[in-house]
């Protein structure tokens, strides 16, 4: 898995010179561009552009960002620098609908109204996220390369309202084909569909699925949650910030490459989980350009936490 992590990270951070674009600019097809630091700690970009068709990504990058190339690298967007040495590895990463992009930003032409996101993070630790819930509807209702997948929200029985507001959400925003059910772990391995898991933590821990995904120490989780809190983790997986009540949002690739999640809501606390879900049919913007979240109250913190 290793290996295939890293000629995936080969192919993203590198790619050709080319010379900048003579298209003519279409203001009637959109895709949002945003630019963060830090695991979408820090967002220092995020405009809706106009696009010609047949546009990738790396021209919509030429027109409207100041970007610096060193030997086929990504070294700088708006002079946000890239380093590599014994002491540090921070890369350029980029996300199409929610998905860590599979090809060089050349190589990827870009669909009407898709959501790119650019972060430049830590990679020291070889912790490869592949899947950031900030893109959403998009990570349903557009898919990568244009591929939408069937949804299915499976809900405790608590937050049967929250799963129908959901779903309802998602289908306005496009998605025609969702299933809703009640939480078991029956095929949730399906890399044919986007799954959204809401419950109280100590239901959803007992899927083997998400109780593995939760215990691996490579895994793409950075929170903790048992009786008497939730912990949000850097990306060292050391404890940032911990509430007595909260909920987290996150997603999880089912497979590498497939553009197939599983989004888990859930905490230790039915209100905070409640006012998660809430986020995603009635504020989705507060979680605009975020990896993944938790919920406490008031606030939506992005984690993993920036050290």
């Amino acid at each position: 898995m290793r290996k295939i992590f890293l000629f995936f990270i080969s192919i993203i951070l590198t790619f050709s010179l080319i010379g900048c674009s003579d298209k003519n600019v279409s203001q009637n097809e959109k895709v949002n561009l945003i630019v963060s630091k830090g695991f979408g700690n820090v967002q220092v970009y995020n405009e809706e552009l106009g696009f010609e068709k047949d546009s990738s990504v790396i021209e919509i990058m030429e027109e409207n960002l100041e970007l610096k190339l060193e030997k086929g690298f990504t070294n700088s967007i708006n002079g946000l620098k890239a380093e590599s040495n014994n002491k540090k590895k921070l890369g350029w990463f980029y996300y199409v609908n929610g998905n860590l992009a599979q090809v060089g930003p050349k190589d990827y032409y870009i669909n009407p109204e898709d959501s790119i996101i650019w972060d430049l993070h830590d990679w020291g630790n070889e912790i490869y996220i592949s899947s950031i819930i900030g893109a959403y509807p998009n990570n349903f209702t557009k898919g990568y390369e244009g591929n939408v997948l069937k949804g299915e929200i499976r809900y405790s029985k608590e937050f049967k309202e929250d799963s129908e507001n959901i779903a309802k959400f998602l289908k306005s925003e496009g998605l025609q084909e969702l299933d809703q059910r009640e939480l078991d772990d029956k095929d949730i391995k399906n890399e044919k569909i986007n799954t959204v898991v809401i419950g109280d933590w100590d239901e959803v821990s007992k899927i083997d699925y998400i109780n593995d995904i939760y215990n691996n120490e490579k895994g793409e989780i950075f929170f903790e949650i048992d009786e008497d809190y939730i912990k949000a983790l850097d990306y060292d997986k050391k404890v940032s910030k911990e509430y007595k009540k909260g909920a987290v949002i996150t997603s999880i690739p089912k497979g590498y490459g497939t553009g197939s999640n599983l989004w888990i809501v859930t905490g230790n606390d039915e209100n905070s989980i409640e006012n998660a879900a809430k986020l995603l049919y009635e504020e989705p913007e507060k979680i605009k350009g975020k990896f993944s979240v938790v919920v406490s109250g008031n606030e939506v913190l992005n984690i993993p936490v920036e050290k």
